[in-house]
């Protein structure tokens, strides 16, 4: 819900590791939690609006102020953008990757005394988006596959940097809509002699609805649609005891629900339907599956009770201990059906997870320049069911997963010199990750969630800022991540002739270096006029992108700059994001490649038969080079 300008926020919290006692479920290895403003008596607000590449408009606005003096405060804000996209749709000959989307956001704060407060926060979207930038990487890599025998051999996967795709989107229009609904309540009340309640009630509705051609090419061989509708609620009752004491403790209980239904047609289309059901009474019918009708109802529903005590040993040492022992209930009923006989099938199950995650924390404040912590806390993040795919048919043991579980060993020192101008923070983590659950490839090559054994995650961190001058600012960061799987056997890789023992593989989607690199300078130029300017380096190595490491996506180096002046409470703004114009693909995903499918079982009935390719890397384009204006005004 971005409608807020950057003045709104009050600040950003970003704690690493798993979280026992704040931060809801499920805060597995942390959270960023952004904080406005509370609007007060004072009137204030502003309006930005923007110009970019890709034809963007972008306009943002709010205000807060009171309503009734001392007691009554508001604070309401909105924004619209619009963008025609970057790349080209060739088969239409229109932009691929457009997007509109409206937000609406508003707080109301009451203030009756200093005894307690309240605040009531809405916020609604509205997202009309195109297709994503989306491409087949053509196979490159042949291997033994018994699961294509007697078929002629046929490239099996693609190895080495994905490519870094620009043109050659070619699909039937579809579109990616979103409405999202978040209504939350807190209330704050002293209860006297500095005992304080504290009440989180959140609502929150999505829906989401996606027509997407994915084959991802110019022929109609494959289309889905999808609908899903996401209703949750949940309920936060905290008790905080008096600050100040050398004691410290906060309790409180906490309560989620879940709704969520789906709807997924996704099926063989033109040519390829009339192929499918023409195999469907043979063999081949494997080969080339009609695909799917999938309805689904989930609900979940968790509750849970938490803690945290602070002693305060010294004057400089503090020991904190917390927990969450939870207990979860998940619920699935599914219905499949044919697209070819009308035929249905159910799946419904319920499960239970309970589970207790305790975090411990010791930290000494050397002196008023050394602050030195350790902590060790445990996450974890309950099973469940799955129920629909795309890609292929669910065997029965592949229709559960379990919870899965870390130990987050780290310890750092926090620094600051030069009268506080200069700021150091050194860490150094150890992950203990344990039945792990990521996207896999079950036997009849669906994509789905899977516990796929034991993994060791271990690094570094850095980060630095410090004034130069008045004005002058620059900051820095450095993260090295060694990550890898200590035990999995991903079976289904021996079908493809391909070694199934990935012990010692580096995890997907996890970079082993990251750095970044800012310049910041406000100056006043004269009396009147400010100089504003903004330098934003960052650095990430490749990326793994399937389970056996051997595609990645390949280093990105992103460059941003802006530059303008401030009159006042009016500036102007020139900016350019991706200046070096990197394009090395986002991610990576191995899924069937449904084209290829067709492309074999065309071939082999008409008796000249090509090699079967149960799957490929489907890759996604990164945001070119863009460059934009923005006009701010502030009261």
């Amino acid at each position: 819900m971005d409608a807020i300008l950057g003045d709104a926020i009050e600040r950003v919290e970003v704690v690493k590791g798993p979280q026992s006692a704040l931060y809801g479920r499920n805060t597995f290895a942390g959270a960023i939690n952004f904080v406005t403003r509370t609007p007060g008596n004072e009137v204030e607000g502003g309006a930005d609006i923007s110009f970019a590449s890709g034809n963007l408009v972008d306009v943002r606005a709010n205000v807060s102020g009171p309503l009734v003096e001392d007691r009554l405060f508001a604070r309401v804000g909105g924004r619209y953008v619009t963008r025609d996209g970057h790349f080209r749709n060739e088969l239409t000959g229109g932009m691929l990757d457009s997007q509109e989307s409206a937000v609406v956001t508003g707080a109301l704060t009451f203030r009756p005394s200093a005894m307690f407060q309240s605040t009531l926060r809405l916020g609604y979207e509205s997202t009309d988006d195109g297709d994503y930038p989306l491409r087949f990487a053509a196979n490159n890599f042949s291997s033994v596959n018994p699961i294509a025998a007697p078929l002629p051999p046929a490239f099996q996967m693609f190895r080495g940097t994905l490519p870094e795709y620009r043109e050659g989107f070619a699909v039937t229009p579809g579109f990616n809509k979103r409405q999202n609904l978040l209504i939350s309540l807190s209330m704050e009340g002293d209860l006297g002699g500095g005992y304080t309640l504290t009440s989180i009630t959140g609502y929150n509705h999505l829906n989401i609805d996606r027509e997407t051609d994915n084959d991802y090419e110019a022929r109609q061989i494959r289309f889905s649609f999808a609908e899903s509708n996401h209703s949750e609620i949940n309920q936060e009752l905290r008790l905080t005891s008096p600050n100040g004491e050398r004691f410290n403790w906060f309790a409180g209980v906490y309560y989620y629900s879940l709704d969520a239904t789906s709807f997924i047609d996704d099926q063989y289309v033109g040519p390829a339907a009339a192929l499918a059901r023409q195999l469907s009474t043979t063999p081949l019918r494997g080969l080339l599956p009609l695909g799917n009708i999938n309805e689904t109802n989930e609900t979940t529903e968790n509750f849970a009770v938490f803690g945290q005590a602070i002693w305060s040993i010294s004057d400089t040492v503090r020991l904190t201990a917390e927990g969450r022992w939870s207990t979860e209930t998940k619920t699935a009923f599914a219905t499949d059906t044919s697209p070819l006989t009308g035929a249905r099938a159910q799946f419904s199950d319920t499960a239970t997870f309970s589970f207790f995650t305790p975090r411990v924390t010791l930290d000494w404040r050397a002196n008023d320049r050394i602050f030195l912590y350790a902590t060790a806390g445990q996450g974890k993040k309950a099973g469940g069911f799955n129920v629909v795919t795309a890609t292929g048919g669910i065997l029965p043991e592949e229709r559960t997963y379990d919870s899965e579980s870390a130990w987050t060993y780290e310890a750092g020192v926090k620094t600051t010199f030069a009268d506080g101008r200069v700021r150091l923070n050194l860490a150094a983590y150890y992950i203990d990750w344990r039945n792990q659950i990521v996207r896999a490839v079950g036997q009849t090559f669906a994509v789905l969630n899977a516990n796929v054994g034991e993994s060791t995650v271990k690094g570094l961190e850095a980060d630095l800022s410090a004034t130069l001058a008045e004005g002058v600012n620059i900051s820095g960061g450095f993260a090295y991540t060694d990550s890898r799987y200590d035990d999995y056997n991903f079976a289904v890789l021996r079908g493809f002739g391909l070694d199934p023992i990935l012990d010692g593989t580096v995890l997907q989607y996890v970079p082993k270096y990251q750095a970044n690199a800012s310049l910041d300078v406000a100056r006043p130029i004269s009396d009147r006029v400010g100089l504003l300017a903004r330098a934003d380096l960052s650095y990430q190595s490749e990326l793994s992108a399937v389970q056996t490491a051997d595609a990645v996506s390949g280093d990105f180096v992103r460059l941003n700059l802006r530059a303008g002046f401030e009159i006042g409470s009016f500036s102007l703004t020139g900016w350019v994001e991706n200046l070096l114009d990197d394009r090395a693909a986002v991610s990576g995903v191995f899924v069937t490649n449904f084209a290829s499918r067709f492309d074999t079982a065309d071939r082999l009935v008409a008796g000249r038969p090509i090699g079967f390719q149960a799957f490929g890397g489907l890759v996604t384009a990164r945001t070119p080079q863009t460059f934009g204006l923005t006009a701010r005004y502030r009261f």
